[in-house]
């Protein structure tokens, strides 16, 4: 309770925190909408001009710069002349690709004698751009692609809607895959194409895909790419492949992040996926990889916001915050260094080719110091680790911190270290044991790898833990790791057992299931005998799972429709678990689970509910406790789009009680600084919060079984001949003439800087103040002198006037000069027109170029309605935005964990209720109603104080946006208030101060009040140098000043002696004193001495006789 109060203050108190900010933000950003009412837009707009892009049009005009059904290899019209003549003008980067290719075959045969696998990537999934382009370039080129589709009959074209003519109906065959013979017939010179989007009228199905990575993979026909040497896909496969054998990687377009650049490459880089090819002894297999991009020319970057490539044009089209940037790259190191096996996988993520080498050694990346507290509360395991057994915890212990969990790892975890490793070949055929690189044919019984034996270990049905993210490397065996967990505790415990992956994968699990065993249970059959050997028919290895794997794996959309009570699923697992929570004693397995949050790509119909499926998973966490839904969710890069994909994963993991914040705003102002990176504390916090929930693997750089990337860059020009522009673009010749006017202008404006306002106002009255250098003479020296300097004044006036005068002249002759380029860029301007209608093939094929389709995309700003279009994109809108959108999305999330705790409240009873309509005892019927009482106390107080936290979190975040509106309409009044005379008030402003601060000069200069200093350099410089020539000429005349100065010094050092010696007596005077009267007082001091003695000696006698008076009494008496 006091928990989700605190956590209600918590969000408040933030929001409002944020009130100020944001309202500051927001006021200083002008809505589309209200642009109109700024006056002087359209004289600052072309003061200033911008270019905006489509970055959706970048990216595939990147590509190819003019589509046409002549280019479609799966088209009737397809001309592969055509294609091949148009390559070098509509895509440099496919022209160099193709080339890349041919010189890289060339060289290998050279060298080896045998050919080698490319695997070719497009992002781009279009008809007429990416994978399905290079195919048909590779067609064009000669080589034979691995299927094909009979052409039924002629299309029959009807006009569309768009005005283009296409086909009404399908015209194309059944899809049929050549055959092994005819594919030798053209040995190493096939490929294949695997696209999303489909060929020949038709969708590339599962079984036909499953045949060409088969094919693509066989060993060892073709190993060296005998029967199929290239292989083609698009953005539709970045996920759930594997290829083998592969020496080239050639990446099209540059992707957009490191997360997506892994996962491509990742395609190749497949545990053991070389083992074909030749192991070599220090290098292992080395993948080289080509990234194309598209170099612009540099006088054409003007029109390209400066960028010097088309793919830097393209990431600045689409507004990326720098601050996202730096935030995902901080999140990965974060969540790198606080994974639970961080130090169980050292070995294996220090290790590296380089570290071999002679000299060298494993580069360590400097870690912080870890402190471990031994009074952090943690699971107490038995010390040998064999059935391990997580005792239950109490229900109010807060979950361990890093630094405990940390320690826990290392004092019970630690025989599953990653121990040091040397370089080999770990691919090679060995016995006793499978390599992990399997193709397919008889079963083999896999050995864990450290990392998924401790999975199998660590997460267990008795681990308080609700779930982890296997954030592991592609290839590293990720689908093992989770079989093997399913199978060591949650199957034998009775958990039903769910796999959830895309539509595509989902028959992937069967193949570590049954051909690359990873399931215990299989395992330990096959090792007693149990059964002999794995069948080959699908439905008799079926027969082999027990009933924890009865559902079979799914889809994401799938899984969401079954938590929303949409289909079969949820008839099943109500049937197994109970309808209270269906989720209960379920382990859900997910895979590739960036996709439930950063999936951009997966299709209307494949697309994940994300509402339903957290609140079946929360509703689960809060109805059945310790026996709730487990999670798993599995992915090598669980950052697609939005660093804060991350976040909403680990939050799935975990109760809604100790969820990080979801926004990235709020996530901010608890965790990051303004740049967008770590606080000490906040990383601090972080590393707490996500303590045991995420296991890090990543063996890229593990050479022993993987391929070893090798990254290189592929530049090519935007236009093969800039000359061609200068003929045929009239907006790029006045560009470029402008720009060239510009530079004149730019000259004209440096040389009248040069004649300044001291230059205009040079008079000899300004250089009175060398006459004080006559101060010091009199008579007729002094009248010798005063003709020596105004003789030198008149001296600088002369020169800087004639500075002037050269200035003037300099400036005339840059006029002119701008009248000739003038003149010249409307000869040029004119010359275009001309070269259009003169050479009208010409320019059709500069019509056709990349350079053109790339403008096409982009546009000047220039007047009112393009700025207003343009400003809905613009970045502080967008941020704006996305504030107005986060504070919504809070608003429906809070909504969301309300309605999650009462639908588990309302569970709760309706199984009570259920109990009580069983045959029980009276005792136990009264237990249940005494139950069923304290929870209804519970639900309606829990209510309340929920209802009550999502008032207070709504009626915050309102407040913040009313006052955002409040602000910016403000701002916007301002603006449209102070715009319109803003730039002729500071002229007049600026003209009337510099009027009045020459007059005031003038005035001052003739009173004599102020002495001139000079900021122009070169009247300096004259001033330094004849002041140098009056010094000189002053030399003589100076003697008699030399002669006074000295006698004056002497008689000053005289009266200066003579003053120190009567210092000096008085001091002697005044040290005498002071000592006569020291010894005045020490004598004076002395005398008391002695009488104080004196008196106590007497009063001693006098203390002795009247003790012998007394003994005589007493003696006599």
């Amino acid at each position: 309770m006091e928990s989700d109060r605190s956590e209600s203050r918590s969000m408040s108190r933030s929001i409002s925190e944020s009130d100020s900010a944001a309202a500051a933000y927001s006021a200083s950003t002008v809505s589309p909408s209200e642009i109109k009412h700024i006056n002087n837009m359209d004289k600052l707009i072309q003061a200033n001009p911008q270019y905006v892009y489509d970055s959706e049009c970048l990216r595939k005009k990147a590509n190819w710069s003019k589509s046409s059904n002549t280019y479609k290899f799966d088209h009737p019209d397809f001309d592969p002349k055509k294609l091949m003549r148009d390559i070098p003008t509509h895509s440099s980067k496919l022209s160099v690709l193709l080339k890349k290719i041919k010189d890289l075959d060339k060289k290998d045969m050279e060298k080896d004698g045998r050919l080698y696998k490319h695997f070719i990537f497009s992002d781009v999934k279009s008809a007429s751009y990416g994978a399905k382009l290079i195919a048909g370039a590779l067609m064009a080129s000669g080589m034979q692609m691995g299927y094909t589709a009979p052409l039924k009959q002629q299309p029959i074209a009807q006009e569309s809607q768009q005005g283009g003519r296409e086909p009404t109906k399908k015209i194309y065959g059944k899809i049929k895959l050549l055959s092994d013979d005819v594919l030798r017939s053209t040995k190493g010179n096939n490929f294949f194409l695997l696209t999303a989007l489909g060929v020949y009228d038709q969708p590339i199905t599962v079984a036909m895909k499953k045949s060409i990575f088969k094919k693509f993979n066989e060993r060892p026909d073709n190993v060296h790419g005998d029967l199929a040497r290239i292989i083609i896909m698009d953005g539709g496969y970045k996920e759930g492949v594997d290829l083998f054998d592969i020496k080239y990687v050639h990446i099209f377009e540059p992707p957009v992040t490191m997360a997506d650049q892994r996962q491509v490459i990742g395609r190749g880089t497949r545990t053991c996926g070389q083992k074909g090819l030749e192991f070599h002894p220090t290098q292992g297999w080395p993948l080289h990889v080509f990234i194309y991009d598209v170099e612009i020319p540099e006088s054409m970057r003007f029109q390209t916001m400066g960028t010097e490539s088309l793919f830097d044009l393209y990431l600045k089209s689409m507004n990326i915050d720098l601050r996202m940037f730096n935030f995902q790259h901080d999140l990965e190191r974060a969540t790198i260094y606080g994974s639970v096996d961080y130090q169980l996988n050292r070995a294996i993520h220090t290790f590296s080719i380089e570290s071999q080498m002679p000299g060298g050694g494993p580069k360590v990346a400097h870690r912080r110091r870890i402190v471990i507290r031994e009074d952090l509360p943690v699971l107490n395991l038995p010390e040998q680790i064999g059935e391990l057994a997580f005792p239950p915890r109490d229900a109010n212990a807060q979950p361990m911190g890093h630094d405990a969990m940390r320690a826990y790892i290392r004092r019970h975890f630690s025989k599953f270290k990653w121990t040091d490793v040397k370089m080999e070949n770990n691919c090679a055929p060995k016995s006793g044991g499978g390599t992990g690189g399997g193709t397919g044919g008889a079963h083999e019984i896999m050995n864990y790898t450290p990392t998924q034996d401790f999975i199998r270990h660590f997460f267990t049905p008795e681990n308080p833990l609700k779930g982890m993210l296997l954030f592991h490397s592609t290839g590293s065996g990720k689908t093992c790791s989770a079989i093997a967990a399913a199978s060591s505790a949650f199957e034998e415990t009775g958990y039903t057992i769910l796999w959830v992956t895309r539509t595509t994968l989902k028959t992937d699990i069967w193949k570590n299931m049954f051909d690359q065993i990873c399931s215990e249970t299989i395992k330990t059959r096959l090792e007693t005998g149990d059964i002999a050997q794995i069948p080959d028919e699908n439905a008799k290895r079926m027969r082999l799972l027990s009933k924890s794997w009865s559902i079979r794996p799914m889809s994401y959309k799938q899984f969401s429709n079954m938590v929303s009570k949409a289909n079969n699923f949820y008839k099943a697992l109500v049937k197994k678990n109970g309808e209270i929570d269906p989720l209960r004693k379920t382990l859900l397995i997910i895979d590739e689970a960036h996709k439930l949050y950063g999936g951009g790509d997966l299709s209307s119909i494949e697309r994940p509910d994300m509402n339903a499926l957290q609140n079946a998973i929360q509703q689960s966490y809060e109805i059945s406790g310790h026996n709730s839904v487990r999670l798993l969710l599995m992915t090598a890069t669980p950052i697609t789009q939005n660093p804060m994909e991350l976040i909403q994963l680990i939050n799935l993991t975990k109760p809604l009680t100790y969820q990080m914040p979801q926004g990235f705003e709020e996530f901010s102002r608890v965790y990051l600084d303004e740049y967008g990176r770590f606080t000490p504390e906040g990383e601090q916090l972080y590393l707490d919060n996500i303590a045991g929930h995420v296991s890090y693997l990543n063996r890229e750089r593990d050479a022993r079984q993987f391929a070893q990337p090798i990254v290189k860059y592929v530049k090519t020009s935007l236009i093969e001949n800039v000359d061609d522009a200068m003929k045929f673009d009239r907006a790029y010749v006045r560009a470029i003439m402008d720009s060239e006017i510009g530079d004149l202008k730019k000259q004209i404006d440096d040389e009248n800087a040069k004649i300044d306002d001291e230059f205009r106002e040079i008079k000899p009255a300004k250089f009175d103040f060398l006459k004080d250098k006559c101060d010091n003479f009199e008579g007729k020296a002094l009248r010798e002198c005063n003709k020596i300097v105004r003789t030198n004044i008149r001296a600088i006036v002369d020169d800087a006037k004639a500075a002037v005068k050269d200035v003037k002249d300099a400036i005339q002759e840059l006029k002119e000069q701008i009248g000739a380029k003038k003149e010249l860029k409307r000869e040029f301007v004119e010359n275009v027109k001309t070269n259009m209608e003169t050479a009208q093939e010409d320019y059709a094929d500069f019509k056709d170029t990349m350079y053109y389709a790339i403008k096409k995309c982009g546009k000047k700003i220039n007047n009112m309605q393009d700025l207003r279009d343009a400003l809905k994109d613009h970045p502080a809108v967008v941020e704006f935005d996305r504030q107005l959108a986060e504070f919504d999305d809070a608003i429906e999330q809070s909504k969301q964990n309300l309605q999650t705790t009462l639908i588990a409240y309302k569970s709760r009873m309706e199984g009570l209720k259920k109990m009580m309509r069983e045959d029980l005892s009276d005792l136990e019927k009264n237990v249940v109603r005494a139950v069923m009482k304290d929870e209804r106390k519970t639900a309606k107080r829990r209510t309340t104080e929920l209802e009550k936290s999502h008032a207070e979190g709504v009626a915050a975040i309102n407040k913040t946006r009313r006052s955002i509106e409040k602000k910016k309409q403000k701002k916007i009044m301002k603006i449209r208030q102070t715009m319109r005379e803003y730039l002729s008030e500071e002229k007049k402003i600026a003209k009337q101060v510099a009027k009045e601060e020459k007059a005031l000069r003038k005035t001052q200069r003739k009173q004599g009040l102020i002495v001139e200093t000079f900021k122009n350099d070169f009247i300096n410089g004259l001033v330094d140098k004849y002041t140098k020539a009056i010094d000189s000429e002053l030399t003589g005349l100076g003697e008699a000043i030399e002669n006074q100065d000295r006698e004056k010094a002497e008689a000053k050092e005289a009266a200066k002696k003579e003053k120190a010696e009567a210092k000096e007596v008085e001091r002697r005077r005044r040290e005498l004193a002071k000592q006569a009267e020291k010894e005045r007082k020490q004598a004076e001091r002395e005398q008391q001495r002695e009488t104080r003695r004196n008196e106590k000696a007497e009063k001693q006698r006098e203390k002795q006789l009247a003790k012998k008076n007394a003994t005589r009494k007493n003696t006599s008496k």
